[in-house]
């Protein structure tokens, strides 16, 4: 998926500084809060290039490289948070 797909879903960039990581360049990442307990998270810029981006689902090892299948997970979640009592 592109980062312009993840921009259109609503994820949030995340900046992450030299002088924060102690990596040799700055970078970024996405990601989407779903509810408190559940958090999509991209990889970072600098293994992403501009088309395989991946998203990590909540704390697992369980990927997303499709973003039709990011975006039923979210409208998922958007679904369940209307119909709570």
């Amino acid at each position: 998926m592109t980062e312009d797909e993840l921009i259109q879903a609503d994820f949030e960039r995340i900046d992450v500084l030299i002088q924060e990581s102690g990596d040799k360049t700055d970078y970024h990442y996405y990601k989407r809060e779903l509810c408190p307990d559940f958090v999509l998270v991209t990889n970072s810029s600098d293994d992403a290039g501009k088309k395989n981006w991946i998203v990590y689902v909540g704390e697992t090892i369980r990927i997303i490289k499709d973003i039709d299948d990011v975006e039923a997970l979210i409208n998922l979640f958007q679904k369940f948070s209307k119909n709570k009592h």
